[in-house]
């Protein structure tokens, strides 16, 4: 089962309207603003998987991931996360079991990133044409 966090950004319908109104492919615009900023959380993921562990395997880094921008309906979205399906390290790394305390890397990495992720991407589509 993959471990993964949502992050939902609101106030963006004010400029992908602009971007629409630019001719710009809002879809397009979304999905490269995403590509190019969700870089900055999977970084944040591997620096606090790093920072909290006391013996370094690399066994639930190998377990991270990140998808290029997909698209489903009107959402589009990238998925970071822990694929726990071959290695459950990443789950029980994120919220503990009864004999080790959790160490989330998850959470927090949205959490921390969040500012700079809304920040990269409002830079990338104001260089695509919004105001």
């Amino acid at each position: 089962m993959p471990v993964k966090g949502i992050c939902s950004l609101s106030g963006l319908d004010e400029y992908l309207e602009k971007i629409a109104a630019a001719g710009i492919d809002v879809d397009e615009a979304v999905a490269q603003a995403l590509n190019e900023s969700a870089p900055i959380v999977e970084a944040e993921m591997h620096r606090l998987l790093r920072a909290s562990s006391e013996t370094w395997t690399g066994a639930t880094e190998r377990t991270l991931f990140k998808t290029e921008a997909q698209r489903e309906g009107n959402f589009t979205f990238v998925e970071l996360g822990a694929d726990t399906s071959s290695d459950p390290a990443g789950i029980y790394k994120e919220f503990g079991v009864p004999r080790q305390a959790a160490e989330p890397f998850i959470r927090p990495s949205f959490a921390n990133m969040r500012s700079r992720w809304r920040s990269k991407m409002k830079e990338i589509l104001t260089s695509l044409g919004v105001a």
